[in-house]
């Protein structure tokens, strides 16, 4: 019963917040700071350390480091981009070099996956948000940006609350 009543005031607190922040404007500067890597296994590195993206034998294969970020590519199969354990990247800025170097491999490796850059800011933000809160912690430990999922995370309002 502490459980339900404990969900239902986070409810509220973000209905409100809701209401509060939709008053605001969205607009917010990024200056990401990353670069694309040559001869290298990482694909690129960003402000903390490296970016692996590939599927599941290679992401296994890589011995990644504190910082580095692993992203599992299922674009072709489910159109669809995973960040492993992205609950430990609380910087929205650091969040954002990583989804602009998403972008750039989608540009140099095109497939059918299309997101958009501000809709994957407010689902990663979504998922931590929810993930600090002990809520669907299963779900939310990772992020992962579906084509389906688009439409629901390019919410203005939404994206106002979790900048």
């Amino acid at each position: 019963m502490e459980i339900k009543k404990k969900k239902l005031a986070y409810a509220l607190v973000v209905g409100a917040s809701f209401a509060v922040i939709s008053a605001f404007p969205s607009n917010y500067d990024y200056n990401p700071c990353y670069e694309i890597t040559e001869n290298n296994l990482a694909y690129a590195r960003y402000s903390l350390g490296y970016v692996y993206i590939g599927d599941q034998n290679f992401l296994n294969s890589i011995d990644a480091k504190e910082n580095d970020i692993l992203v599992l590519d299922e674009r072709e199969e489910n159109l669809n981009v995973k960040i492993i354990n992205s609950y430990l990247v609380e910087d929205a800025n650091v969040r954002n070099e990583i989804l602009c170097i998403i972008q750039e491999y989608e540009k140099e490796y095109p497939t059918a996956w299309e997101r958009s850059l501000e809709s994957m800011r407010t689902e990663w933000a979504v998922h931590n948000f929810f993930y600090n809160m002990h809520m669907r912690k299963t779900s939310t430990v990772d992020v992962d940006f579906e084509n389906n999922e688009e439409k629901l995370y390019k919410g203005k309002v939404l994206a106002k609350y979790f900048k």
